[in-house]
């Protein structure tokens, strides 16, 4: 069992981790690649190999950090006003987040490093941590998740021998990308583990003060995430349970119209069809793109209108199956979504056959 082609290039909208909307905030909505967090031809094929669903994921979909404040928002780098050497590392600092900005990673890195040996030159810890931060966010979003894996240890490591506890948010923040992180490198039960050990930290967080809203966002965003790994592996009523309480916290937090409602709600339609329960995923694929209608910058919204019609040309219901695909069409052809061209096409040309039969 797999996921559904044409819920591939919706999916891939789940996975966009911060809004830069709210950079200076924890985490934003959890949205992601996927990103992360991922046509058919004919509604008996919305299944494809669940094995090169990930591996198309893997290749084209790369998980985004908004790194340029997140360490500042931890407090890991607050420059000594005292010290007049401190700007010139605030200023490498800002002209590699501007290079990431404009996607030159590599420079970026090379900047980074000049960074870090003025930091290490004055001796600044806290500054030296920030850098690294920094640093193992962009190796993520480079796809070195090995680079990444040892640059985050090392984050964590100089956050702990400095005083933070082991369930410290920041600790808990970085936890969670390295389960993300070992899910990417295809290591599940770490990946498994990760994602428990956040979850269980924040709930008992969210235990003591329940209305702190970056403990509320990042536990959602944890319950999305956790909930893709679950659906990877067929788990679909555990990833149910937690894509519904992950939903709840999303309309709380962000209202019903908001791009990831529209995304999460997609990944329920596709639960509740790979569980077949069809009439479920019709309700989720039509509010979603209900609502998606109503946000002009909602990516891949096509591909939502397609799986959508997917589901309806299932049940038999072709004329409004037939609709909801020339949807899917003209939004593809108006934003030039090639990809999502392609699966309202195919939605179209197996219903045309159908009708010719």
């Amino acid at each position: 069992m797999s996921f559904p082609a044409s819920l591939f290039a919706v999916r891939k909208l789940c996975l966009k981790i911060f809004n830069p909307k709210r950079a200076m905030g924890l985490a934003s909505v959890w949205t992601g690649h996927t990103q992360g967090y991922q046509s058919a031809t004919q509604s008996s094929k919305l299944c494809e190999s669940c094995q090169e669903h990930r591996g198309r994921q893997k290749s084209n979909h790369r998980f985004k950090f908004i790194i340029t404040t997140n360490a500042m928002f931890f407090g890991l780098f607050e420059p000594d006003k005292s010290d007049d050497e401190t700007p010139d590392i605030i200023m490498t600092i800002k002209r590699s987040i501007l290079m990431i900005q404009r996607g030159e990673y590599k420079k970026a890195e090379q900047m980074l490093h000049i960074a870090l040996r003025q930091a290490q030159a004055l001796q600044n810890h806290d500054a030296i941590t920030y850098i690294y931060d920094v640093m193992a966010n962009l190796a993520f979003d480079m796809g070195e998740y090995r680079k990444a894996e040892v640059l985050f240890v090392k984050v964590m490591q100089r956050l702990i021998a400095n005083g933070t506890s082991q369930t410290d948010l920041k600790i808990i923040h970085m936890s969670l990308k390295m389960a993300k992180l070992f899910e990417h490198l295809g290591e599940t039960e770490k990946a498994e583990d990760g994602y428990q050990f956040c979850l269980n930290h924040l709930q008992a967080k969210l235990d003591e003060k329940s209305e702190d809203e970056d403990v509320v966002v990042l536990w959602a965003m944890a319950a999305d995430w956790y909930a893709r790994l679950l659906l990877a592996q067929s788990k679909y009523e555990k990833a149910l349970e937690y894509l519904q309480k992950a939903y709840k916290v999303c309309i709380d937090v962000n209202g019903e119209e908001h791009e990831q409602t529209v995304v999460l709600l997609n990944d329920l339609g596709t639960i509740s069809f790979l569980k077949g329960d069809n009439e479920k995923a019709i309700d989720y694929f039509t509010l979603a793109a209900e609502i998606g209608d109503k946000l002009p910058d909602m990516e891949d919204l096509s591909s939502i209108h397609v799986n959508l019609g997917n589901v309806l040309m299932k049940k038999g219901l072709y004329d409004a199956a037939k609709k909801s695909c020339q949807r899917g069409w003209y939004l593809s052809k108006s934003r030039n979504n090639e990809e999502s061209l392609v699966e309202a096409n195919d939605c179209l040309d197996e219903i045309r056959k159908i009708a010719a039969a």
